[in-house]
């Protein structure tokens, strides 16, 4: 008996040892897990403060300057550019955009780029021709360089090798520390302004003629104009002077804000020089790989949406431009058929000459022919859809001349 109780108090006491113990253990866990919730919120709180902190005193100040004047539409584009990508970085990023002379002149931005004197410039790869013949197959080619539309040529930059053969042009075959990306598509350009009506191919020998440099002014000149380049800001002024007698800048909308209807009043809205018109946003390859992933990430993105922005600029204020530029007594024609096939065959002489001389010229042209004819089939089938639609909602305007 005394053995039974004996057992029976050992194993109350060790009952009651085992719930003090688990007792004591839940008490511990749940002390702890409340040490680590806090710990957790003071580390919260810390990241917070961190992140304001870095946004404050990590702010990257630099300058982007344009190739065009203040009163540009594409320099604003730019503008939107940088306030976008200040936005997106949480203010980590800060660009103060200038215009075409703001630090150096229009045509000097790719060198001022590469010395590190501008980290970021906005231009045309065709300005660079002078260094690279195959520069304006990037931007700027006559006649779609292949056949290539606008959007087509984009989207063979980026699904058709593109992009990697754009990095070869600055960074091998004119050996610059650039990086280029397309960000403003603004084509087709129009023809140009006249000072008088131009009715054939006979009207347009030897005028003198603000033209693109390179390729579309080497065109130019095979069919007997005259092509003389200058930057944006130094049109009128050539033409009050005499020095030209018609020019080409980039749209409607554009032209009218640098007054070309003061000076000249009968424009032709349709060219083959720049049928396609991408720019470019050139980048410092030091600076811009300096810059952590995600404010890389946020500058190509920006990039992308500004393409889209000059798009719709292209579709809404040219058609308002050309409407108000007829209100106001500008005479806006179509250009004279014949000038198609003179020009295009002008072009194909130049590119086939260039492809003999040039082997880097020859394999991007090989790349974009490849492309057209991979696409371009498909495409001139689906985008017959839009003309014929608009054929039927408007069958007097489409094709005809917008003036009369």
């Amino acid at each position: 008996m005394a053995g039974l109780l004996a057992l029976a108090l050992v194993a109350a006491a060790c009952t009651g040892d085992a719930i003090d113990d688990t007792a004591s253990s839940d008490a511990a866990e749940e002390e702890a897990d409340a040490d680590e919730a806090e710990e957790a919120d003071e580390s919260d709180e810390a990241d917070e403060e961190e992140t304001v902190e870095l946004t404050q005193d990590e702010a990257i100040e630099f300058t982007i300057q344009t190739g065009v004047p203040a009163t540009s539409v594409y320099h604003a584009v730019i503008e939107d550019f940088g306030e976008r990508i200040s936005v997106m970085s949480n203010g980590r990023l800060d660009a103060t955009v200038v215009p075409s002379g703001g630090v150096v002149g229009a045509l000097e931005i790719l060198d001022a780029v590469n010395d590190d004197v501008i980290p970021v410039g906005f231009a045309w790869s065709n300005y660079w021709n002078g260094k690279n013949a195959a520069a304006a197959l990037f931007s700027n080619p006559p006649v779609g360089s292949t056949g290539m539309d606008q959007n087509t040529s984009l989207a063979w930059m980026y699904d058709g090798g593109g992009l990697e053969l754009y990095t070869r042009l600055y960074q091998e075959e004119i050996g610059v520390n650039v990086m280029p990306m397309p960000v403003c598509p603004m084509g087709p350009d129009p023809f140009g302004w006249f000072g008088e009506k131009i009715t054939s191919l006979e009207d347009l020998q030897g005028i003198p003629f603000r033209s693109p440099p390179g390729l579309p002014g080497d065109s130019f000149n095979k069919v007997g104009m005259e092509a003389i380049a200058m930057p944006g800001s130094e049109i009128i002024p050539a033409a009050n002077s005499g020095l030209i007698e018609g020019a080409e800048w980039i749209s409607p909308s554009d032209d009218t804000a640098l007054g070309f209807q003061d000076v000249w009043d009968n424009y032709y809205l349709q060219g083959l020089h720049q049928s396609t018109d991408i720019g470019e946003m050139l980048f410092n390859v030091d600076w811009f790989e300096g810059l952590p992933a995600d404010l890389q990430e946020i500058i190509r993105v920006a990039a992308q949406a500004a393409i889209v922005d000059c798009e719709n600029l292209s579709i809404t204020s040219n058609a308002d431009a050309v409407t108000a530029l007829q209100e106001q007594g500008i005479n806006i024609w179509n250009t004279p058929p014949e000038f198609y096939e003179a020009f295009a065959g002008a072009w194909n002489e130049v590119a086939a000459e260039l492809e003999e001389s040039d082997p880097f010229f020859a394999e991007v042209r090989a790349s974009q022919q490849a492309y057209a004819e991979r696409v371009m089939p498909y495409r001139l089938t689906i985008t017959e859809l839009y003309q014929t639609i608009g054929e039927t909602y408007f069958p007097e305007k489409v094709g005809a001349d917008p003036s009369e």
